[in-house]
């Protein structure tokens, strides 16, 4: 699920105590503790983008079917829908909602192969 901003921060918090030791203001910016060790950080995810990321990986799952998880998906949730056009209210879970809000960011990142055209929907997937 999406990690409320709270939570990430407290997080966050907890990690800057333990490195400077909790005494005053950190030496350096967390922006860049958290880039790589090539970039000259200390390689320590920022746990906002490392969240989001693994929820795209779920979603993932739902687009190419595979795991058992992702097959109830399709067969439960979405019905006569897909993943694009599901609705994202109603008695849905908190944590399918968070990943359905998710979406724009994943469509920014796909790429399409219709191929012979059984798969693919003109109407309802985001092929432009």
């Amino acid at each position: 699920f999406l990690l409320p901003m709270s939570t990430i921060k407290e997080c966050e918090r907890v990690l800057r105590t333990f490195l400077w030791g909790g005494r005053g203001r950190g030496k350096v910016k967390w922006a860049d503790v958290c880039k790589p060790f090539l970039e000259g950080g200390l390689g320590i995810r920022d746990l906002k983008t490392w969240n989001k990321a693994l929820l795209l990986k779920q979603l993932w799952s739902v687009l190419t079917e595979e795991s058992i998880w992702a097959k109830w998906c399709h067969a439960y949730l979405f019905h006569n829908s897909n993943l694009w056009t599901a609705t994202s209210h109603g008695h849905l879970s908190w944590s399918w909602r968070q990943i359905l809000r998710l979406r724009p960011l994943a469509k920014e990142h796909l790429i399409y192969k219709c191929g012979n055209g059984e798969q693919f929907s003109l109407w309802f997937d985001p092929w432009l």
